[in-house]
């Protein structure tokens, strides 16, 4: 089967909508007769079956004259009502004005297919028991039950199927066209039959109308074969309109149901570029709407955190994300990490800027990636120099042995770190690192307009004062007691002699780590 499109959208300056192709309109104008259809062939069935018998020949041929008037006068406007109704859908759309009465028009089209048609039934009965009068003779009793009965059954059978499959054909074909920017769900000034009425109307046509029927057949004294004859029209009247029903109702609620499901399921893996189709008028376009919301949301907090997690660590940047205002001034105990080029800004003088930010991005990427494998975060990187924090999230007792592991791999990982710098046409390069271990305040600084996370206090400045030792003591790894002591096991190292800290009135007992 070709697939129903849309036409070209309405040039400028025209709202974004489009003109829905004419045989999308036929497909909808031609659901309301194949509905009706199905209605009528249980009304026929009973009619030819069950009501001659209770006539006289007067009677049958006033009751069939009447049915041919009444067809020949009120089906024609009906007809052409709806005609008007599905076809000015094609008429151009030159104002917003216009694109949002034109939305409403296409949301009304189930509710205004069920007036016509109900209008059609009903307005049978009074005008057959007025051709049935017109006989002059009296009317058997049995047919002032038995007629409106099967009416009013094949008018819900008729008018489910109608709205059901309206329904649908007016989400596939027409929705597309004139919600592109936005959920019908969301248009205001429209009755709509929400998922409970659905399931009522369902169960009305499918179920409780054809029961309440046969009930009724049961008490009424009619002959038993014309009983029989009626009662199978009845229940094959039920079943057909419980399985067409059946399957557009699981069309129009199961679906999406699974849709959702299996969304939910790929978001849930981590998938965030899923996205539900919003083009439904119930509260399943509501849902998806805003299920489509919340994944857009996901996906921007996904960006911001791989974005602001470059800056201060992703871990950092979820918690931040996540509920700010812990780490407005938190104290903590933490391991600092500094570490250093050695004589890069000699070297810098020597080198083309260009070349210079080449040799630090070199570095950079490969001593960052070092101290995230080992649970570090790089807080801050001061042209040569690499501040990294250990436990700043108060999620890991360990970060005193992270920290010297991650020193200890920084300056293993030099070798390599050379290798990559000799093919890139730069002399090798020697670090120091300094870590000291204490209480340290975490959390983010600075003014509204600019805000920034480190951490602040002397556990900073004494780890900095550590690294700027390593040259003059000759080890290019040193730690403070405090790391040394929160240390379990202890790594292999030196304790040296006590030495003097800038900044600090007593001397400082320091290790130097093995390499």
């Amino acid at each position: 089967m070709p697939s129903i499109g849309i036409d070209e959208p309405v040039p400028s300056p025209a709202p974004p909508a489009c003109r829905p192709r004419w045989r999308c309109l036929v497909v909808v104008f031609l659901l309301m007769f194949l509905a009706q259809a199905i209605g009528s062939a249980f009304n026929i069935t009973y009619n030819l079956i069950h009501i001659p018998p209770l006539l006289t020949p007067d009677q049958e041929a006033a009751f069939r004259s009447s049915i041919a008037i009444f067809n020949a006068i009120a089906y024609p406007p009906l007809v052409l009502l709806w005609a008007f109704l599905v076809f000015r859908l094609r008429s151009p759309i030159l104002t917003n004005e216009h694109l949002h009465e034109r939305q409403r028009q296409v949301l009304r089209l189930p509710n205004q297919a069920a007036a016509i048609a109900a209008a059609g039934w009903l307005l049978s009965i009074p005008a057959l028991f007025f051709g049935l009068k017109r006989s002059g003779e009296s009317v058997n009793p049995h047919v002032w039950f038995h007629f409106p009965v099967s009416i009013c059954i094949a008018a819900v059978v008729a008018l489910t199927i109608g709205f059901f499959s309206i329904d649908w054909a007016r989400q596939r074909l027409l929705f597309p066209c004139f919600f592109r920017n936005l959920s019908p769900a969301r248009i205001e000034g429209v009755a709509r039959l929400n998922i409970a009425g659905r399931g009522k109307l369902w169960t009305l046509a499918a179920s409780i109308c054809p029961i309440f029927s046969l009930l009724l057949l049961l008490l009424d004294p009619t002959p038993e074969r014309a009983d029989v004859w009626f009662a199978i029209a009845v229940a094959g009247a039920g079943i057909l309109c419980a399985v067409v029903s059946s399957v557009l109702m699981a069309r129009l609620v199961v679906t999406p149901v699974q849709e959702l499901r299996r969304a939910a399921e790929r978001v849930g893996r981590g998938d965030l570029s899923v996205t539900m189709d919003p083009l439904r008028a119930d509260e399943f376009g509501v849902l998806a709407d805003e299920f489509n919301a919340m994944v857009a949301g996901l996906r921007e907090k996904e960006h911001i955190a791989g974005t602001f997690g470059r800056h201060v660590g992703r871990e950092i940047a979820e918690q931040l994300l996540r509920n700010e205002e812990e780490l407005q001034g938190v104290e903590r105990i933490i391991s600092v990490l500094f570490a250093d080029l050695r004589g890069f800004t000699t070297r810098c003088e020597s080198l083309p800027p260009v070349k210079a930010v080449k040799l630090l991005n070199l570095y950079h990427e490969h001593m960052t990636g070092l101290i995230e494998e080992h649970g570090g975060m790089v807080n801050q990187l001061i042209g040569d120099g690499i501040m990294a924090l250990f436990g700043a999230t108060g999620r890991s007792d360990h970060h005193a042995r992270d920290a010297i592991a991650a020193g200890r791999a920084m300056l293993l990982g030099l070798p390599a770190l050379n290798d990559k710098l000799a093919r890139e046409g730069f002399e090798p390069v020697k670090i120091g690192v300094g870590i000291h271990t204490g209480p340290a305040v975490v959390g983010t600084i600075g003014s509204p307009r600019r805000m920034e996370y480190t951490a602040i206090g002397d556990t900073v400045n004494t780890a900095s004062r550590i690294e700027s030792l390593t040259k003059d003591l000759g080890h290019p790894l040193l730690v403070s007691t405090g790391a040394w002591e929160a240390t379990e096991p202890k790594p292999a190292g030196d304790k040296l002699p006590p030495v003097e800290i800038r900044g600090r009135s007593a001397e400082m007992v320091l290790y130097a780590i093995h390499v």
